[in-house]
């Protein structure tokens, strides 16, 4: 017995004297920390190693990692979130225009997102991203998926290896537009819209881009080379032709695919239990409703207005769903993207859709927790815990913890990619002299 408990003491005391607190690189304090897991309570202190998440807790729990050359940051009472994810956009086009890798990825990344998905290029734009990632030139993930027309000449491509990322970049899957938008009348409707002058024809519902027998055989190219596929749909009609290709594939949410129907703008309640039988996600863009709700109801009725882009449903329905589809060129303005979704209000005041308005916490998580899902990286983005990136903006104010219409108002003070700063607002208020 008193061998054992020398042997005891001796254990114990080679724990003690072990470096089991390594020093942390950066650690946060005197600030909100919304780590959007479930599995985390309050959170007052983090810290980042090696761009990860060391530690999240109390700021007496994290300061013991506290190092000789650990840089100790005051949030300032400011809020730290998981970054975002831009899912829809035309960021080739972008760097096209602004012809400046840096500057590009900056406009991104003063909206604090730190995963940009770059969709519909083609074979040229993704040979000049894959240069940008070979010279080191990447400060954000992007996520590149290329038009499916690009396909035969991608998929055997030594220079690519789907799904996994080099020096940043990553080659997702592809992607095809089946309908257009509202907007102009060519988003796929299952019923005509409503009487107007400017309709090329009585009972118009649009037409898809392309036959259904085309958009079938692409679909299932694409799940024979196990690769996902983003589909525009903005109509039900669309959307009822994704999922009958689907059950024609014999698709299911076991199969784990994850292929993405981009907008699902006007889908049906009714559709949602078909997305959560095939595995499909919907990346929805809550922006629309402030930019042309009004439209919807003149274009769709009230009722088809009313129940556009309906996350809450999906949520409820527990079927992941993101909210960082705002397409184009230009980054999305993602505290207004945060802000449309608890509020669904039109630029005339109205509400779209009370019952489908988000909590600010579910408005966050459809921005990054459900986004990194999305892309198969819900293991290592979209929460701030310990052994995931350290991919984080830093807010200047709660979301959670203001009145719903004040959202609009956060600005973005910082972003920070695998735990270093890329993006840190000028001290002077300005929002057109924004600096790294």
């Amino acid at each position: 017995m008193r061998y054992l408990c020398v042997l005891v003491l001796l254990v114990l005391s080679g724990c003690d004297s072990t470096d089991d607190t390594p020093d942390a690189d950066t650690i946060y304090i005197n600030g909100t920390i919304l780590t959007l897991s479930a599995h985390t309570e309050k959170v007052t202190a983090i810290s980042f190693k090696n761009g990860k998440v060391q530690a999240i807790g109390t700021r007496i729990g994290v300061m013991r990692h506290q190092g000789d050359i650990t840089e100790v940051i005051d949030l300032d009472g400011n809020t730290m979130i998981p970054g975002f994810f831009a899912g829809n956009s035309e960021f080739s086009k972008h760097l096209e225009q602004t012809a400046d890798i840096e500057q590009a990825q900056l406009s991104f990344a003063s909206q604090g997102i730190t995963t940009l998905v770059d969709i519909g290029i083609n074979s040229t734009e993704l040979v000049a991203l894959l240069q940008h990632a070979n010279a080191n030139e990447l400060l954000l993930d992007i996520i590149a998926i290329p038009n499916v027309s690009e396909i035969e000449a991608l998929v055997d491509n030594d220079q690519f290896t789907f799904g996994l990322y080099n020096n940043k970049l990553k080659v997702a899957g592809f992607s095809l537009a089946l309908d257009g938008d509202a907007s102009d009348y060519t988003a796929w409707m299952a019923y005509p819209y409503q009487e107007n002058p400017a309709l090329p024809k009585q009972n118009w519902r649009s037409e898809p881009q392309l036959p259904f027998s085309t958009f079938y055989s692409v679909f299932q190219l694409v799940v024979e080379n196990e690769l996902q596929l983003f589909i525009h749909a903005m109509g039900d009609a669309a959307i009822d032709a994704i999922i009958q290709a689907g059950y024609d594939l014999k698709l299911n949410a076991e199969q784990n695919q994850r292929h993405v129907v981009v907008m699902s703008r006007y889908m049906r309640n009714n559709q949602l239990q078909h997305y959560t039988k095939l595995g499909l996600i919907g990346c929805f863009d809550t922006s629309n409703i402030y930019q042309q709700g009004e439209d919807d109801i003149e274009k769709l009725g009230l009722r088809r207005a009313n129940g556009q882009s309906p996350i809450k449903q999906a949520l409820e329905d527990s079927l992941p769903a993101s909210n960082i589809c705002f397409p184009g060129p230009m980054a999305a303005d993602t505290v207004f993207s945060l802000w449309s979704a608890v509020n669904r209000v039109t630029a005339e005041g109205e509400i779209i859709g009370s019952g489908l308005r988000l909590t600010p916490q579910q408005a966050l998580q459809a921005m990054s927790t459900h986004a990194a899902f999305q892309f198969f990286e819900d293991g290592s983005k979209g929460e701030l815990v310990p052994g995931k990136q350290a991919d984080a903006v830093i807010l200047s104010a709660n979301p959670t913890a203001i009145a719903p219409g004040l959202i609009k108002d956060i600005k973005v003070i910082e972003t920070i990619k695998q735990g270093k700063t890329i993006f840190r607002r000028s001290a002077i208020v300005d929002d057109s002299s924004d600096a790294q």
